[in-house]
């Protein structure tokens, strides 16, 4: 007898069978293993540009619980808090919330408060000034992330002293430690040694899942806004503190010949390791991943500088460097030459960051920037305006508004938080989506101020193994998806199945189903159905999603003449549309009429 795989079926099932072929035999076994396939480079999105019509969904501008500490100069974090859905899990599915500092009157040295509040606007879950008799900084930076690996994320800010104070996620004291404290201070959270419990990262202090400091390095600390990525290549993470680069340990890797400013990393040469980008007192540096200076070059304008944000501005396929100064916002080559720059009014401190995001889903990112007046997106190849919302007020420190689907509605929202101690206009989190829902689509989280798509998954955890975001994304703060660029897409459809017909004589057949991915993202999660002709859905499966060059089988599905129906049985591949695809005619495939 001849195995089912003998026979192709690119015509309906029973058209391909000999006349004289009998019964095929059905042999037990796993469902066959996954396999690759081509993915076509030109599966990307028609971009739809955006209206940038702004409507305000909500506001935060009130203190419920420490009445007059509203006032935000620092960058909140996003992540999911609380069960909102009732399923037992903390995770993705839930609503995002938001957490920041905040300080009352023009006390933003001071101690301040530590709020969490629902992502939808609903209300204040928590709002702390102190636990386990430490203070948070009223100007600190947030960072959220699973770090012991229990489910349930957990919120760390700067603080007074000890330098950061950790928190459960109902606000409650989990630990404080770090002899480095700083006002402006932002911590960051990494698996550094792939163990499954994270680290925190404060400047060049390194702090254990418990809140044991692990090491202090002797170098350079980044104004304390550090983070974590595999610098070297030697699938260890390493620590990004401004102008030093450190191990675990503590020990120096290397150290830029460049002043300890701000660090963010992308691959400006394409060899596949990152390089680190410095900005700030002044100047702005790209640092070879060998440590070698590639250039350096002024503030356009004059001014400190901000934290650097690299992302591909123009869609040519190379990333540039962004960076706010005193009264310019500037984008600047691969080479530092200039590319663009517009006004803007930042002479409190000129140090303010920004954040880039695709809203039109064209491979080109946007820039989203708010200095002491106004929030501004710029487009990023021209500079041209594309929104100026004028509510805004900031003193500015290093803050910078966010980019996420905060209330987990489908719709992308921008996170501003603004105060207005010193300027008339807003104070407290403002969230600002499209009128008419069409920017491309964010993820629900946006955890720390070092933010790379790939340090943080969707639910908080934090991965053991961190994907290098440069490879794919090649960005830094900024916002998208965790399947890939946003103009990038799926296409999902049908393999070749395979038929048994063993137990034709019992009135049933066996079907092995297969689905591909050719495009170049990889898929949410989708269903597929076989239909009988006259649209009974006869058989439905579901995939939790589908990476970018993949084909999966179903389980064997058992049929009756019944159920396969008089017609032509088809297979149909995410048959709600759940998945946006280059291609969506081809997701059906015809099986033919009962084989048997």
């Amino acid at each position: 007898m001849l195995a089912c795989s003998d026979y192709s079926l690119n015509k309906g099932v029973g058209d391909n069978l000999p006349e004289d072929s009998g019964l095929l035999s059905c042999p037990e076994g796993e469902v066959p293993a996954d396999y690759s396939v081509p993915v076509d480079s030109s599966c990307l999105n028609e971009p739809t540009v955006g209206s940038f019509a702004p409507v305000v969904e909500w506001q935060w501008s009130s203190n419920p619980v420490h009445s007059g500490y509203h006032q935000i100069m620092s960058t909140p974090a996003i992540a999911n808090l609380t069960d909102d859905d009732g399923d037992g899990d903390i995770d993705e599915d839930d609503i995002p919330d938001i957490c920041f500092a905040s300080f009352t009157g023009s006390a933003y040295t001071s101690p301040g408060t530590l709020s969490c509040i629902s992502g939808d606007g609903s209300g204040t879950h928590w709002s702390i000034t102190e636990a386990g008799g430490v203070q948070p900084y009223g100007s600190a930076g947030v960072a959220i992330g699973d770090i012991d690996a229990d489910g349930s994320p957990e919120v760390c800010v700067a603080s007074v002293s000890p330098a950061v104070l950790c928190l459960e996620a109902d606000g409650s004291f989990k630990w404080a430690a770090g002899a480095e404290p700083s006002y402006v201070g932002c911590p960051a959270i990494a698996d550094l040694d792939g163990d499954g419990r994270a680290e925190v990262i404060m400047g060049r202090e390194i702090l254990s899942s418990r809140g044991d400091v692990i090491a202090t390095g002797a170098g350079g600390g980044g104004y304390k806004m550090s983070f974590a990525v595999d610098m070297d290549g030697d699938g260890l993470l390493e620590v990004i503190a401004g102008n030093t680069i450190y191990t675990l340990d503590g020990s120096i890797l290397w150290t830029a010949p460049v002043g300890d400013t701000m660090p963010a990393v992308g691959d400006f040469d394409g060899d596949g390791l990152p390089d680190l980008v410095l900005a700030g007192a002044g100047s702005v540096s790209l640092v070879g991943n060998d440590g070698a200076l590639r250039w350096t070059t002024g503030i356009y304008g004059g001014g400190n500088g901000g934290p650097p944000t690299v992302a591909d501005f123009d869609g040519d396929g190379q990333p540039e460097i962004g960076v706010a100064g005193a009264s310019y916002y500037t984008v600047y080559e691969t080479d530092g030459s200039v590319r663009w720059a517009q006004p803007v009014s930042d002479y409190s401190s000129n140090v303010t960051g920004s954040s880039v995001f695709d809203f039109e889903g064209d491979g080109a990112a946007e820039v989203v920037y708010a200095d002491e007046h106004t929030l501004w997106i710029y487009d990023g190849a021209t500079g041209a305006v594309e929104l100026q919302e004028e509510g805004h007020a900031s003193g500015t420190l290093y803050e910078y508004p966010l980019i996420a689907d905060v209330d987990r509605d489908g719709s992308t929202e921008i996170i501003l938080p603004s105060n207005n101690y010193g300027i008339s206009g807003w104070n407290g989190i403002t969230v600002i989506g499209d009128e008419a829902s069409s920017w491309a689509p964010a993820r629900p989280i946006w955890n720390q101020f070092a933010y790379h798509i790939t340090n943080v998954n969707n639910d908080g955890s934090i991965p053991a193994v961190q994907t290098e975001n440069w490879l794919s994304w090649n960005n830094f703060r900024a916002g998208g998806t965790e399947l890939g660029p946003s103009h990038w897409l799926a296409d999902l459809l049908p393999g070749e199945p395979e038929l048994c017909l063993e137990e034709c004589a019992a009135g049933r057949v066996k079907l092995s189903l297969s689905v591909e991915n050719r495009g170049l993202l990889d898929s949410r999660a989708f269903t597929v159905s076989l239909v009988q002709e006259d649209g009974i859905v006869a058989w439905t499966g579901s995939f939790l999603g589908l990476a970018a060059g993949g084909g999966t089988w179903t389980e064997e599905v058992w049929l009756d003449a019944e159920t396969w129906g008089s017609g032509d049985l088809q297979l149909l591949v995410d048959p709600d549309d759940r998945v946006g695809e280059c291609d969506e005619r081809d997701n059906l495939r015809v099986l033919g009429r009962w084989p048997c």
